[in-house]
């Protein structure tokens, strides 16, 4: 027997069964693939070879820059600025 999956959640439903009647899928259907398409989305499964070496370069440059930045610098950039706005 398959395992359940309850939500409650008015919203939930009526998209669901909006997504069903359109499609002529059921709701159990219409969820999976959302949470497939989702569960893609964050974790790159459906990335080609070139993406995903763009993407591993990029995160290893994120990597890269993190261990030399000096403490305090900050992702708005004040560091580079007095008191007056002024560049330091």
């Amino acid at each position: 027997m398959a395992r359940q999956l309850n939500i409650r959640s008015d919203e939930a439903y009526q998209i669901a069964n909006d997504i069903a009647q359109r499609t002529g899928r059921t709701r159990a259907d219409v969820v999976l693939a959302a949470l497939l398409s989702y569960r893609e989305t964050k974790t790159g499964k459906k990335l080609t070879k070139t993406q995903r070496a763009f993407v591993d370069e990029l995160l290893a440059l994120a990597h890269r820059s993190a261990a030399v930045a000096r403490p305090g610098t900050t992702s708005d950039h004040s560091h580079l600025y007095d008191e007056r706005g002024l560049p330091k």
